[in-house]
């Protein structure tokens, strides 16, 4: 199995840390792998459970070390290091604020100073998370004494179509709270590899009645409309951009249970040769009785297209 991330770290100073950014990643369908979870409890301390975190590293993305208390002692974590670099894999390094960035490792042949590369500070497990949203990906990260591979240069031109993931959602960023209608959270991503502008239109409709496109309002001035495709989202590669609007107070304040509700997106994407790549319009119903919303396909047919171009 492949991961897009794959977590090192020190499993007495660093085992919640590595479990809670897993699961926050997981939120956001970033795949990561953490042996103490992904590898069956049975092959602990066997053949098998080297082969396990092995292919996970062979086969991820990022490299992610977690440096807190003890990481340069671990054998463990050194032949981890030591197949990453083999397999020229992405690193990122989170050290804990309380560490000094002068970590030496000794990898047999050679020892490596963490602070001759680039480290991303953290002192708890939510700015853990946070640090790791804001820095994904690395790229061109590389050890101490490794040459940095040049990325390659990607014209839009000659590249499909961006690719972008949008997600209507109650939870709040990177915490276990949850919002409450009348506000409804919203995140937008980009997974191309290079900057692109972003258009949002959002629509509500309660029990089958169209409430219109989200409405904007003037900031210092300036009109600013987020969700109803007046005001572009600049995306760059990989980021999430998070964000939430209210919908009219109708859908909540003395509405039957059995009322559906639902909010429309679609998104209009421009890309750097401003071409424009319209998706198609989705849909999330909400659930009342646990404030969740799930996915739900829309027909897109010529009455739903003029609600979008109106």
């Amino acid at each position: 199995m492949s991961y897009e991330v794959f977590i090192c770290y020190k499993r007495t100073s660093g085992d919640e840390l590595a479990t809670r950014l897993k699961e926050a990643l997981g939120e956001y369908d970033i795949s990561a792998f953490v042996d103490t979870v992904d590898i069956p409890k049975q092959y602990e301390s066997t053949a098998r459970w080297w082969e396990y975190r092995n292919n996970a590293i062979v086969n991820c993305k990022i490299f992610a070390m977690i440096v807190t208390i003890g990481f340069e002692k671990s054998s463990d974590i050194v032949r981890e290091i030591k197949l990453a670099r083999s397999e020229n894999k992405k690193f990122m390094c989170f050290r804990w604020a309380r560490l000094s960035p002068e970590i030496i490792i000794n990898l047999g042949d050679e020892s490596i100073n963490l602070k001759d590369m680039e480290q991303i500070s953290f002192d708890s497990p939510s700015q853990l998370v946070r640090q790791f949203f804001d820095n994904y990906p690395k790229q061109n990260q590389a050890l101490p004494g490794e040459e940095a591979v040049s990325p390659k240069i990607v014209s839009s031109k000659d590249s499909n179509p961006p690719l972008v993931h949008y997600e209507i959602t109650q939870s709040i960023q990177n915490t276990k709270l949850q919002r409450m209608l009348p506000d409804v959270g919203f995140y937008i991503r980009s997974w191309h590899p290079y900057p692109i502008k972003a258009k949002v239109k959002a629509r509500v409709i309660l029990d089958g009645k169209d409430l219109g496109m989200e409405k904007g309002d003037f900031r210092n001035g300036r009109y600013v409309g987020y969700y109803n495709g007046k005001t572009e989202w600049n995306l760059n590669p990989y980021v999430i951009v998070f964000g939430h609007f209210n919908i009219p107070k109708e859908c909540v304040e003395g509405v039957e249970k059995d009322k559906i509700l639902t909010v429309e997106v679609r998104v209009t994407v421009e890309d750097q040769n401003r071409q424009i790549f319209e998706y198609l319009p989705v849909a999330w119903t909400y659930i009342r009785r646990n404030n969740l919303w799930f996915f739900e396909p829309v027909d897109f047919d010529s009455s739903i297209k003029d609600r979008y171009t109106s």
